[in-house]
């Protein structure tokens, strides 16, 4: 089987891009449609049937929808706690949309986070992560290593005065890659999962450990303790501090170490613009 993550051609990266720029599209056109009152499974299932509509026959994760306290990952924080639960949105807090679809061959990941009204310290937390989309392609072309860039974005949050609850995600990943998969005639699920996409995760995370293979993780760990590898990598910086959660997340293009971001106006910037013109930055706003 044949898994591409580096070396695309430029056919190759304007199809990532108009993918991820679609997947965005779909979690900010159903966060138009959030009211208080529905509940995060729910519109998890709505988030499924946009992205089938799309073409979609598979997910790397399905969608998460995290509303209020939930989208600072309190606590201990296993996997099952992503999938939706029974709660419902409220006013004025914190959301998170996460989806991960995967289009034909292209494995992309998108977040989106909002607030449903108004809050002041999802204002100020969506601004303070804006810094982290110039300094994480500054510290690549610095020399940095992976794990040492993440280990300063962690310490960075926590100056803030919040948990880095990135650290919390599978692999407590600020990143992971983005990758063509193998055209396959069929779909091989696990447990909500696209299996061969995570196989393939799983397989080269437990060989590099024997330095026999490249992570395909961005962490703190021994196996990112390396110079940035080329490729396409889906960055991710998570905050949460009480009741409120905020990230983003979108491909970090990295080609012979030099990076750049595959798109320039990802929802997140747009958001952050209006937010230092005091405006209001929510899902409507954005979409008007």
């Amino acid at each position: 089987m044949w898994f591409k993550t580096r070396r695309f051609s430029d056919s190759e990266l304007d199809r990532f891009r108009t993918l991820q720029r679609l997947s965005f599209s779909i979690l900010v056109d159903e966060a138009t449609r959030l009211e208080p009152g529905m509940l995060e499974r729910d519109v998890a299932h709505r988030l499924v049937r946009a992205y089938r509509r799309e073409g979609v026959r598979s997910f790397f994760h399905l969608p998460v929808v995290l509303f209020g306290e939930r989208t600072a990952l309190p606590g201990d924080w296993p996997v099952g706690k992503f999938f939706p639960k029974k709660r419902e949105a409220r006013a004025n807090e914190s959301v998170i949309f996460d989806a991960s679809p995967i289009f034909g061959e292209y494995l992309v990941d998108t977040s989106f986070s909002f607030c449903l009204g108004e809050s002041e310290p999802h204002r100020t937390m969506m601004q303070r992560l804006a810094g982290f989309r110039e300094s994480v392609p500054a510290a690549v072309n610095g020399g940095a290593t992976f794990a040492s860039i993440a280990d300063d974005v962690n310490t960075r949050i926590s100056g803030f005065g919040y948990e880095p609850v990135h650290g919390k995600h599978p692999g407590a990943v600020l990143g992971h890659r983005a990758m063509k998969l193998p055209n396959l005639p069929f779909v091989w699920r696990a447990q909500g999962f696209d299996a061969l996409s995570l196989s393939w995760f799983y397989a080269n995370e437990f060989a590099s450990r024997a330095h026999l293979a490249r992570s395909p993780l961005w962490n703190t760990s021994e196996t990112s303790k390396h110079a940035p590898y080329d490729g396409l990598w889906l960055v991710e910086p998570h905050a949460g501090d009480g009741p409120t959660g905020a990230k983003w997340e979108e491909i970090l293009v990295i080609e012979n170490g030099k990076p750049h971001w595959l798109d320039d106006e990802p929802p997140h910037v747009r958001q952050w613009r209006m937010i230092g013109e005091q405006r209001d930055y929510g899902p409507r706003a954005l979409a008007a």
